[in-house]
This record gives C-alpha cells, structure tokens and sequence, in this order.
C-alpha cells in the first residue's frame, strides 16, 4: 500500500474502531460515568417547581411548615459560587458533599434570602432536567440530603436526610 493511501486510510479505521468501542446504550451528550464525575449542580427558578423541591417526604425542608417560607428567589452565579466554595465545611457531617448532584431554591424566610440545597445522586441515564423538574426521593437514607445556605453569613444550617447516615 502507498504511503499516502495509509494516510488517507488510517483516519478511517481509527474512527471505525473507536466506534466499536463506543457502548451501544451510551447516547450523544450523554454525561460521563458518575463514579468519575463531581457533582453538578442546578439553579431551579420556577416557582412551582421550588415548592415541589421543598415538598420533602422523609426529611424535614422549610417548605414542610406552612408560612414559613413566604417568596422565592433566583440565586446569581455569585450566590452559587459562594455556595459551592463554602461545601467542605459539610464535610463533617456529608462526606463528600461535592460529590452530590445538586438543585439550589432561592428562598424568602423571616425577611431573609437563603438558598435550600437539595442534594442527591442522578443516575447518568435519567431522563430528568434538574432545572425544569424536582427532584423528590422516600427514604434513600444519607444519599439524599438537603440543608439551608445563608448567603449573607457563608454558613449552612438544617442539614437533614432522608435517613440516618452510615454509623448513626
């Protein structure tokens, strides 16, 4: 074979064994592997959608005791960078915090704006948007959490879950 038909050839086979190797049920855009990836993180703006993030069936949220939160809000860039860089102080409580998949809720309470973290793990398959649907999960124990992001002080509070965490 010539030299500059095996330079012409080679591209080919290259792309033809790459997609053998590709898997069949793997779609285009799909998310790399969970066990490889941080945890991603979404800002949910809808206010019908907030209130259904809240809406929690086996741990306690804000959004459980009526009238507590009274308004929503949507959390600048800057809120939310805030938020993640302030994610290793959990770590006594959520080990690898970061690692959780993440909805963020602006929320009004006693005059003031916090953000509700709602924290779990998404399998890459899922057909769900976490910035159009809540993500709303019974039991599921520690790997389901959720607490409450002050911005104004950098600190997190009522940090429950949907069961005990390992150990507890």
């Amino acid at each position: 074979m010539s030299r500059s038909l095996s330079r012409a050839v080679l591209p080919l086979a290259l792309a033809a064994l790459a997609a053998a190797c590709t898997p069949a049920n793997t779609r285009p855009g799909a998310s790399v592997p969970t066990a490889i990836k941080t945890g991603q993180s979404w800002v949910v703006t809808r206010p019908i959608v907030a209130a259904q993030v809240l809406d929690t069936c086996s741990r306690d949220s804000p959004g459980r005791e009526a009238g507590r939160v009274t308004g929503y809000w949507a959390p600048s860039r800057k809120d939310v960078e805030q938020l993640e860089a302030a994610l290793p102080t959990l770590e006594a409580q959520v080990p690898k915090a970061a690692d959780f998949d993440r909805q963020y809720v602006g929320i009004e309470m006693n005059a003031r704006k916090l953000i509700y973290l709602n924290a779990f793990h998404l399998p890459d398959d899922a057909d769900i948007d976490p910035a159009r649907d809540a993500i709303r999960v019974c039991d599921g124990g520690a790997q389901f959490w959720g607490a409450v992001f002050d911005p104004a002080s950098g600190g997190f509070s009522d940090v429950q879950f949907n069961g005990p965490p390992a150990g507890r």
